[in-house]
């Protein structure tokens, strides 16, 4: 019997499927060509069927690519700069006023090269970022260059912070600002990052916005994602505004379905969870951020209960200033963790729980669970394999999901695949040298903080003399 053609098979694997039985496959291996998965089984199944240029995972382990469903990237060249000291307010004003008031289309198109290569390194194949550039065109050139697939935005709405004014428009302009880029940048295999509907919300979009940026993400099938119930002051505002909760606002509207997703989602009511659970909206949870500026969600955040209740939780980093750094693997940990020391409650969410949130949840979050999130015949080889020789990883006979969620995470993670192809290797993306590309975005750093004036708080003094 003649075999039949692969690019490429992955062999000896230990792979976690994510498919609808969640099965983990020992001694497994991924037949993949024309950067699909086109077979999935044991390695001798495989081999007997199939021919390709194999690539031996040493029994490491093999899973989906992780997807970080709720970001920032444009202004990622200036994190890891907001002190600890700051209030939110004050990130507000002292830090995000100063960026959006001096940045370029360069820096942001920088910033999202940067972004791109982190992720990649961190196992992040795909991810949702809801807005916040000022020049569309840069965000995509930098973005469409490392090989992570995703979906961003102009920072676009029509009644923002005073911080931000500058990134206000009329309806009209929003509009059009959108309909340029869902049109210029349509995602696809040459173009894996493109745009999608990104509202701020909060108190700071209208609901004639609202509802349009609903119809415009209907008309050109992408997923619409708005912040909602990030902090106290904004539930209060709503019930002073409108006498109801920002949920009950977005249900009034007509704009809740499977087809938008809901970032942070904190505070809620009962009633909150009843219109969650019976329209069906995707919820994202970004532990780091609430850790970073005490925001609630381990306290009084209800992902649990969303989760039971059949509401699909994704997770995501909100980096830049928000967590920081872009690696799904320490949210994982962090949301397992939180809820248990925060709520003196075990389990909680679970280590099954996080992962499944960091994969199969995610692609229903970005509206990509038909491409990726599981490991399945006809979805995207959108792989991350981790090396065996780990010290975290030498211990094979241990629960290997929990060692990966609990101690190997993200630095175990050596090779990459976005559509078959190794966007990662050996721990260095194949598309850009870091090395030689290190001291061009420290320059691009300095010139930015430069330009927004910004006063670096540092912990202790440091000596910069030669």
């Amino acid at each position: 019997m003649e075999k039949k053609k692969a690019d490429l098979i992955l062999t000896n694997c230990y792979l976690f499927t994510m498919d609808a039985r969640r099965r983990i496959i020992e001694n497994a291996a991924v037949a993949i060509r024309d950067g699909k998965i086109t077979s999935v089984g044991k390695t001798n199944e495989i081999l007997s069927g199939y021919d390709g240029n194999p690539h031996d995972c040493k029994g490491s382990i093999v899973h989906p690519g992780l997807i970080d469903a709720h970001e920032h990237v444009a202004w990622h060249l200036v994190r890891d700069i907001v002190p600890d000291t700051f209030t939110v307010s004050d990130v507000w004003e002292k830090y995000e006023n100063p960026i959006v008031n001096s940045i370029t289309a360069e820096d942001e198109e920088y910033s999202l090269l940067l972004a791109a290569a982190e992720m990649a390194v961190n196992g992040t194949t795909f991810f949702g970022d809801t807005g916040g550039a000022r020049f569309t065109d840069g965000i995509f050139k930098g973005a469409n260059v490392v090989g992570v697939k995703g979906y961003t935005s102009h920072g676009i709405s029509d009644d923002y912070t005073p911080e931000l004014k500058i990134m206000e428009y009329p309806y009209d302009k929003c509009i059009r600002l959108f309909r340029y880029q869902l049109d210029k940048y349509k995602r696809s295999r040459t173009m894996p990052i493109g745009a999608h509907v990104g509202l701020p919300g909060m108190e700071h979009t209208s609901a004639k916005l609202m509802k349009a940026g609903k119809a415009l993400s209907q008309e050109y099938g992408v997923q619409m994602q708005v912040h909602t119930c990030v902090y106290e002051s904004e539930i209060e505002w709503f019930r002073k505004t409108y006498n109801r909760t920002p949920i009950e606002w977005l249900d009034s509207l007509g704009v809740l379905d499977e087809h938008t997703t809901l970032v942070h989602v904190i505070h809620t009511s009962d009633r909150d969870l009843d219109i969650l659970e019976k329209r069906k909206p995707c919820v994202i949870h970004c532990p780091g951020a609430s850790f970073r500026y005490g925001l609630g969600a381990m306290r009084v955040g209800r992902f649990k209960e969303m989760l039971d209740r059949g509401i699909k939780v994704a997770l995501g980093t909100d980096s830049g200033n928000w967590c920081d750094g872009l690696d799904i693997f320490q949210q994982m940990y962090l949301a397992c963790v939180g809820h248990r020391e925060a709520n003196c409650e075990y389990p909680g969410l679970t280590r099954e729980d996080a992962f499944e949130m960091a994969t199969i949840n995610g692609a229903y979050a970005l509206g990509v669970a038909d491409e990726c999130g599981s490991v399945e015949v006809g979805k995207a080889a959108d792989l991350v394999i981790h090396s065996s020789t780990r010290p975290e990883m030498v211990t094979p006979h241990c629960e290997r999901l929990m060692g990966m969620v609990y101690s190997g995470q993200s630095r175990t993670i050596k090779d990459v695949l976005v559509d078959g192809e190794f966007i990662v290797r050996d721990t260095k993306t194949t598309k850009i040298d870091m090395e030689a590309m290190a001291p061009v975005f420290a320059a691009k750093q300095r010139d930015m903080l430069n330009r927004m004036g910004y006063k670096m708080t540092r912990s202790w003094p440091v000596d910069i003399t030669d």
